[in-house]
């Protein structure tokens, strides 16, 4: 057993309790996304919450927002057709035309062989915005998972998750479907 003497004591515990000051409870109630950073998109359109790391903090290309989780391997580059087709997760945020209900049947009518597997699922998020998601399977590791969401007086946006593994009900990407503010 070690024994310390009191003045050692005394030190060792005024250095735990300093790495332990500003550790106190988290109240999820009152920050219902702790440890996630705000993306806000640079025109204003919305807010999304995501763990950075492992994601990617989101960039703007070619009129759509996306933000990825690599691989340990991934290829440096900044090409996004690399980077997407190389992802473990994506996200891609795009409007869309329509209440939430049209734009998910307008992607549903384009989804290659049998569609999607779980259609319909209404959607509420911590804004109160509303709309309905989808998962579906694009192939042997393609899988995907779409939420379409608005709130009155705002556009439809469809979150567009891309994984490598089935995620119809992955956590991580209802919390961020959960954390989505339409705001234009």
């Amino acid at each position: 057993m070690l024994t310390l003497r009191p003045r050692v004591r005394a030190c060792v515990l005024v250095a735990l309790s300093a790495a332990f000051a500003g550790c106190g409870d988290i109240d999820a109630d009152e920050e219902p996304f702790v440890g996630t950073h705000l993306y806000q998109e640079p025109m204003g359109a919305f807010d999304l919450r995501l763990l950075v790391p492992p994601w990617i903090p989101p960039v703007v290309y070619a009129g759509q927002t996306f933000s990825v989780v690599t691989p340990m391997n991934a290829t440096i580059t900044t090409d996004p057709t690399v980077l997407l087709s190389e992802a473990l997760y994506s996200l891609q945020v795009s409007p869309m035309s329509g209440d939430p209900a049209a734009a998910m049947q307008a992607i549903q009518v384009t989804l290659p062989g049998t569609g999607a597997t779980v259609a319909g699922v209404s959607v509420l998020t911590a804004s109160g915005a509303t709309g309905v998601e989808m998962a579906w399977q694009e192939g042997a590791a393609v899988f995907h998972r779409d939420a379409f969401v608005a709130r009155p007086g705002t556009a439809t946006y469809r979150l567009h998750f891309t994984a490598k593994k089935d995620i119809t009900d992955e956590a991580m990407v209802g919390q961020m479907i959960a954390s989505f503010t339409p705001k234009k």
